[in-house]
Parts: C-alpha cells; sequence; structure tokens
C-alpha cells in the first residue's frame, strides 16, 4: 500500500535474463531486452541476457494496509511500482506469514542459486546463505532475479514472486495437495515447471495464478483464469480455498470476497 525508500539510489552493473518459458528458455526470447536497440547475448551459463551498465538500484520498505512491513533490496528504481503492484496483491495474512518465515524480505539479483542449480531468470526460497551478499542471509529471505522482472512487465506484476511466496505458504500446510482430488493431486504433484521438476512447484504456481485471479486489472484477472490449465482452473481455485491460507484465519471478509468464483 505504501514504499519508503531507504537511502539512497545507488548505481549498480546488472544482469537480465531473457525470460522464454519452457522448452522455449534455448531459443531467443521473441521480445525485445531493455537495451531495445541491442540483440541478446548468449552464453551456457546465462541463457539469452543483457548487462546493462549503472542501473539505478534503491532498497524499500513496503507497508501493508494492515501494517506489515517486508523490506525489499537492490530493486531497479523503475521497477519500484510492479512490486508494490505485486505485494498489493497478496493478502495481509500472507504477508505477516512471510514476514514469520522471511524476515529478511526480499533481494533482487542477477542471478539465484549456484553451480548447476545457478538460473538468471527465476527465483529462490533457499536453504544456504549465499555469500554475495554478506548483508542479506538468502535462507531467512527470497531471491528474485532481474530476468524474472522482464516476462511479464507487460503486466505490472512480478508473477515470479508471487510462486515464490507460493512456497512459503507450504510451510506448515498453508496451501497443500491435501485439499485436491487424488487424480488432481497426481497430475499437477507431476507436472514438470519450467525448469524444475519438484513436486511443489505447479501447486505454487496455483497459488501465483490464484492471486492473479482476484486482481481488479481485467488483464492480471485474466492471466490467473484459464479453464485448460489445471495450474488455474476453476478446480483448482476451489481447492485453494479449502486450503488455511484462504480462510477466515488468513483471510479478511473483503479478502474472501477478492477470491470468491467469477
Amino acid at each position: 500500500m505504501s514504499i519508503q525508500f531507504i537511502g539512497q539510489p545507488y548505481r549498480q552493473d546488472i544482469i537480465v535474463g531473457g525470460y522464454a518459458s519452457g522448452r522455449r528458455r534455448n531459443q531467443e526470447p521473441n521480445y525485445f531486452g531493455p537495451n531495445l536497440l541491442e540483440n541478446w547475448e548468449r552464453d551456457s551459463v546465462r541463457g539469452y541476457y543483457q548487462s546493462i551498465s549503472n542501473e539505478d538500484l534503491v532498497n524499500i520498505m513496503y507497508t501493508s494496509r494492515n501494517h506489515v512491513t517486508i523490506h525489499i533490496y537492490r530493486v531497479r528504481l523503475s521497477d519500484v511500482s510492479m512490486v508494490e503492484n505485486t505485494l498489493d496483491l497478496i493478502p495481509s495474512g500472507h504477508l505477516r506469514w512471510l514476514k514469520q518465515r522471511k524476515p529478511e524480505g526480499i533481494i533482487f539479483s542477477n542471478s539465484a542459486g549456484r553451480g548447476n542449480s545457478e538460473i538468471y531468470t527465476g527465483g529462490l526460497n533457499p536453504i544456504y546463505d549465499d555469500r554475495s551478499t554478506d548483508f542479506f542471509d538468502e535462507r531467512d529471505g527470497i531471491i528474485i532475479t532481474y530476468g524474472a522482472l522482464w516476462r511479464n512487465q507487460n503486466l505490472r506484476i512480478i508473477s515470479t514472486l508471487m510462486h515464490e511466496i507460493g512456497h512459503v505458504m507450504t510451510h506448515s500446510g498453508k496451501i497443500s495437495y491435501r485439499y485436491f482430488s487424488a487424480a488432481d493431486r497426481e497430475t499437477l504433484s507431476n507436472t514438470r515447471v519450467s525448469r524444475n521438476p519438484g513436486r511443489l512447484e505447479a501447486l505454487c504456481n496455483a497459488y501465483m495464478y490464484f492471486i492473479c485471479y482476484s486482481s481488479l486489472s481485467p488483464a492480471v484477472h485474466l492471466y490467473g483464469d484459464r479453464s485448460s490449465d489445471l495450474q488455474r482452473n476453476s478446480e483448482t481455485r476451489a481447492a485453494l480455498r479449502r486450503c488455511p491460507a484462504f480462510t477466515s484465519r488468513m483471510l479478511s471478509s473483503t479478502e474472501i470476497h477478492r477470491f470468491r468464483e467469477r
């Protein structure tokens, strides 16, 4: 609901990965990168990417309507509104749970992961500390790459951030497959999302799409609703409504109304 800048803007070189989806990640993205007049570069680690010199970055604090504060670090100044738009869609009860489980908050980075798991286009809810940011303990936070912002910039939201908050919501079963039918549970848990084969990935995508479904923006709402996709159809939304995260335990009456079927 509100953004407070912490300190002064600063300049830093960054890398934006070209976020094609699924098998197309090995193909050149079919949209422009941040350097509009330049082609995407490519190497075996980053895939397709562009480097940006002296980008304006800021550290900010987001405060929800119910006074939950989340710290966010190394945000591109031009992307601050996207961060705010995204967190405005997350219910306050979910933000409180995020604050409890990931007190460091959110950090933007060129890459997430290390070694063979390093990616330039996604997010990470890690179990280890990335030594590249000694001021931020990634075990207690979320990493989002600059490339992850680029894919849905036309929607003015950060879908990858919603997906990573979905992973936090799986803690203690706030969202869980137990509320799905046996057939849907089997299908979703075996659905490969992006490059990650983890069984919770499709569940966190379902969370991401349900958050989008609640939006008053027609484009974002439409992005979260597709009857042909089990991750974002009415059956999956009905199952998520039975999860603790989407009951009155964690939603206000106004928020419950937002997540109704329509």
